[in-house]
């Protein structure tokens, strides 16, 4: 059969595959894309960030201040460096005067691993009381801010009444408190009376770190991560002063007590 010329035209185009233009849009997920990017986690500045190097093996005894300057030692507030000249004094005997504000932290260089820490501090605010904050921070690395001015850290907590308590800072976790919780003190309160020194002794072992006050084991926390880092000072509004900050080797661990023979 022929068909007329027009009829065979409309027969072809009705039978001609749809066009890649003519094809129907995509389904748009309007909600999607009306949602805003979510902000990004304040993180220290590179220009405050500790140089990423290996911790330094401490295979000797070390004194964290020289006595007579603040060489080594740097101030962050809001994670933006700051003079440290102007929140720490030198007193007389080795002793340091922190201030009370603004709120930041002290960090020395280097990074440490595997070593024992000495501190010694008193509070120097008036009428110290359980509000009273502070701490000495242990393994700090660049990363996060908590709260846009606490640094990925382990928390030594030298608050009035919680001399002991292990507080994982940012994203540092360990088994016994994940980020941003507690590991508490283990023992009633070991503190000496308002304005009177208090010493501690902090053994981090690779990703362990354990802390006694005033003689007194206080605490144990264990796979921290970070397992080194910097060693740092809180300052969080109250007044205090320090004095013998000291690194020593790690002195061998002793063997677990055989058990006992029936």
């Amino acid at each position: 059969m022929r068909y007329p010329i027009s009829l065979l035209s409309v027969l072809i185009l009705s039978s001609a595959p749809v066009l890649a233009a003519d094809a129907p849009a995509p389904a748009v997920d309007r909600a999607a894309a009306a949602t805003p990017p979510a902000p990004a986690t304040p993180v220290l500045p590179p220009a405050a960030q500790p140089e990423a190097v290996k911790p330094v093996p401490v295979t000797k005894p070390v004194d964290l201040f020289n006595g007579k300057d603040l060489v080594g030692w740097n101030y962050f507030v809001n994670g933006k460096p700051a003079d440290p000249a102007t929140v720490v004094s030198v007193k007389e005997d080795g002793v340091l005067a922190v201030a009370n504000k603004p709120n930041g932290y002290l960090m020395l260089d280097p990074a440490r691993e595997n070593y024992q820490l000495h501190v010694e501090w008193r509070w120097t605010t008036p009428n110290p009381r359980p509000s009273t904050n502070g701490g000495v921070l242990l393994n700090i690395v660049p990363g996060p801010l908590q709260q846009n001015v606490w640094p990925i850290s382990f928390q030594f907590q030298l608050k009035v009444t919680r001399a002991g308590d292990v507080i994982s800072m940012s994203s540092a976790k360990c088994a016994e408190a994940d980020a941003g919780k507690t590991a508490n003190r283990e023992k009633d309160a070991s503190e000496k009376p308002a304005g009177e020194w208090n010493s501690a002794d902090v053994t981090v072992r690779g990703d362990t770190i354990e802390i006694s006050v005033n003689g007194v084991v206080q605490n144990k926390v264990t796979k921290c991560v970070p397992a080194a880092g910097r060693i740092g000072f809180q300052l969080e509004g109250y007044a205090y002063e320090l004095r013998n900050l000291k690194l020593s080797p790690l002195e061998p661990e002793k063997p677990a007590p055989k058990p006992a023979t029936p």
